[in-house]
């Protein structure tokens, strides 16, 4: 039984970071105004962060299908937040980090955490007053539990960790996971959003940041990678100020289904105070026994331009070698069915390597034929297939054949 306590006993007035001096608390309990006479003397301030994707004064999340590794390398995380060092080739800087593991128990904790420790470097015992770890399985860690016959929501275990994170003077509060702290409504707005309220009046708004892990629901399991990763109301996404979402890396053979290359990819698919898009590629390392990773380096325009330039030539090349076998081999204009332009290119060793597998590769295929039509590189043509019938099939133009001697 979820044991309430009343909310106002509880509830701290979150301040707006590095403001606090700028207004006071009013008389009915929300603060005054901003004094934007006294702003327009100051100079603003960025928005602080403790790592990319990591802002402080918010809630940030990271979901993922159960059984994909989130949590081992959430822990990674924190020990890197409590060390000091970076994480996956991010930068970091230091916190005290509190780590509630609701699904794992001790000696699983040990056996990562040693691990972890080894990877990175990192004595052990250099954490000690950095990281606390609390293995809660099979105790009640409910935080927040509505109550239609009283209002009230936090829990006696709320009460724990507030006393608990005062204690430790924790800055970062990771929870591990969402399903076992929050009793609410996952489809409830107003419950999602009471709260990430209180997770927040927990932690110092100008140094602090809670970590939530969640898993997601079946259609994004289904789908794979996408950009609406996360489980529940809307009201997850919009109350975080940045969200991860890991998933394991596909690639698919025109006409095969998607099968797993191993990899796993974490992206940042929502970042209110920076730029979305940060990718870390994380793979099974058998020696270290842990998921190890490393930021994959975004492309910048002049990246992609000669990306595309080279593709759209390794095309045509290819066309070219069709062309010139004995005799010609027919690449039919066809985007579907057995036989496609892009099944037949792809047999070629002149075809791009970056164009082969994976569905970003085929769409990027389709979109440089569209181009090298407009370009005049590439035409249709009809040819008379064995049975009699018209077809069309993709050629070169003059212009093609002077852009492959290039």
């Amino acid at each position: 039984m979820v044991e309430l306590v009343d909310t106002a006993e509880l509830f701290k007035a979150a301040t707006v970071p590095g403001l606090s001096a700028l207004s006071t608390k009013s008389a009915h309990g929300w603060p005054a105004a901003l004094d934007l006479t006294l702003l327009a003397t100051r100079e603003p301030h960025p928005p602080k962060t403790i790592m990319p994707g990591l802002p402080c004064g918010y809630v940030t999340q990271t979901f993922a299908h159960g059984g994909t590794g989130k949590s081992q390398i959430e822990l990674m995380r924190a020990v890197c937040i409590a060390a000091g060092v970076w994480f996956c080739g991010l930068p970091v800087e230091r916190r005290k980090v509190l780590f509630l593991s609701c699904e794992d128990r001790a000696d699983i904790l040990h056996w990562r955490l040693t691990r972890i420790c080894a990877h990175l470097g990192i004595e052990m015992a250099s954490l000690d007053g950095w990281l606390d770890i609390l293995d809660l399985v099979g105790h009640n860690s409910i935080l927040f539990a509505p109550d239609p016959r009283t209002g009230h929501a936090l829990t006696a275990a709320y009460g724990i960790l507030d006393s608990r994170m005062k204690e430790y003077g924790t800055e970062v509060l990771v929870l591990d996971g969402i399903t076992d702290v929050f009793g609410g409504n996952e489809n409830a707005r107003t419950e999602v959003k009471g709260f990430v309220n209180n997770l927040l009046a927990l932690i110092p708004p100008d140094t602090g940041a809670v970590l939530l892990i969640g898993h997601i629901n079946k259609a994004s399991v289904t789908s794979g990678a996408t950009t609406e990763g996360y489980s529940g109301s809307t009201a997850w996404h919009n109350s975080a100020r940045a969200r991860w979402f890991l998933y394991p890396e596909t690639c698919q053979e025109e006409g095969e289904r998607a099968s797993h290359t191993g990899k796993l990819i974490m992206e940042l698919q929502k970042a209110n105070h920076g730029e979305v898009g940060t990718q870390i590629a994380f793979q099974w390392d058998a020696s270290a026994h842990l998921f190890v990773g490393h930021t994959v380096a975004r492309a910048t325009d002049f990246d992609r331009r000669h990306r595309d330039k080279t593709e759209q030539r390794g095309i045509l090349l290819a066309l070219k070698a069709c062309a010139d076998t004995s005799p010609p081999i027919i690449v039919p204009v066809a985007t579907t069915g057995q036989r496609t332009a892009f099944q037949a290119l792809a047999l070629r060793q002149e075809f791009p390597e970056t164009l082969r597998s994976g569905k970003a590769g085929r769409t990027r295929f389709w979109r440089h034929i569209e181009a090298l039509r407009q370009l005049h590189a590439i035409e249709e043509a009809s040819y008379r297939r064995s049975n009699r019938h018209l077809s069309a099939n993709l050629i070169l133009t003059t212009e093609g054949v002077r852009q492959c001697a290039q």
